[in-house]
């Protein structure tokens, strides 16, 4: 295991990818302008703003997932989160349509008086590795912050 703090980011290929499929969209659905424009209108703006949401994935510090003694930080698009160990009980991963994410379980003892609303999470992204691994890193990081 690597030294605390750790920070993981999001692949750029993934986010690169997604551009590319969206700019894709984009140019289909003007092409489709002169034949149905509120269907071309609508994929355009659609995309666009997918469009926007990867670019702005691809800039420092707008996406992470940074691990440490206390928890968990996970910010994406520029929103923080911030999850403290003592509140997961554990970390697995589900199959979701064609994406497997990380999940995990908060104990309810902690959902009475606090923001979080759900006993269930998952991660918006792996981090630039598969889900499994990532599920084994943080549970390990877990079970370490436990022993002391």
């Amino acid at each position: 295991m690597q030294n605390l703090p750790l920070t993981l980011r999001p692949g750029k290929l993934k986010n690169t990818i997604l551009i590319l499929i969206s700019i894709a969209f984009i140019c289909m659905g003007i092409s489709l302008m002169e034949r149905n424009l509120w269907a071309a209108i609508l994929i355009i703006f659609l995309f666009s703003i997918s469009l926007i949401i990867f670019f702005i994935n691809l800039i420092p510090n707008t996406s992470y997932l940074k691990i440490d003694n206390r928890g968990l930080e996970m910010k994406t698009l520029f929103r923080t989160t911030f999850i403290p160990w003592q509140v997961v009980s554990g970390f697995t991963t589900k199959q979701i349509f064609l994406n497997r994410l990380v999940t995990f379980d908060i104990d309810e003892k902690y959902l009475g008086n606090s923001k979080i609303k759900s006993k269930k999470g998952a991660f918006p992204d792996t981090y630039g590795m598969s889900a499994k691994k990532l599920a084994a890193l943080l549970n390990d990081y877990k079970n370490q912050s436990n022993r002391h």
